[in-house]
């Protein structure tokens, strides 16, 4: 990991949010999307196994004060932000170019199924190449209607949000601007 999914959290928590960042991976494995094996890798991490971490983590919150939750993911995160977010207490779900279509093929889980389980307000920031699913018109936005705001970036690809290089000049343009639809989405949601 690039440690900005790190940064991120900082700044939310500098816009009054607390911020855990769970190691869903396990002592910070990661495989590199293209590298050998990612598709047997995320075969390892249906819901059902991840789960109990999610409970525990929202009773760790819950004890230090929470009452109501927002997730935000990237890449394969926004199968997590897809399935947290049919949870009570979750008002607000961003997903930054999105996987979970892809994700929930690969483990055989239906994703209109999954739309249909949200109650709360949805965010997805797109890239050009993600998939169809996640952009104005896609299964997301017919299944979620007015829960789903779908903000496309065509001039980027899948990954930007986290790896794009921010030297340049329509990378960091793009990268800003889905930073702060992200802490304006929250600050209005929940």
């Amino acid at each position: 990991s690039s440690g900005i999914n790190a940064e991120y959290g900082d700044l939310l928590a500098t816009q009054g949010f607390s911020v855990i960042l769970p190691d869903y991976y396990r002592n910070g494995f990661f495989i590199t999307p293209g590298d050998p094996g990612l598709m047997e890798h995320i075969k390892n991490f249906p819901y059902s196994k991840m789960e109990p971490d999610v409970n525990r983590i929202i009773q760790f919150a819950r004890k230090r004060g929470a009452t109501i939750f927002g997730s935000i993911g990237t890449c394969w995160g926004s199968y997590l932000v897809v399935k947290m977010s049919a949870l009570p207490d979750f008002k607000a779900g961003i997903s930054m170019h999105p996987s979970h279509p892809k994700m929930m093929t690969l483990l055989e889980e239906n994703e209109e199924e999954a739309y249909k389980e949200i109650h709360c307000k949805q965010l997805f920031l797109s890239a050009g190449n993600d998939h169809e699913n996640v952009f104005p018109g896609g299964l997301g936005e017919k299944v979620l209607g007015d829960k789903l705001r779908v903000e496309v970036f065509p001039d980027m690809v899948h990954g930007w949000v986290t790896r794009a290089d921010i030297s340049d000049e329509k990378n960091n343009r793009d990268v800003s601007k889905a930073v702060e639809l992200f802490i304006e989405f929250f600050k209005e949601n929940m």
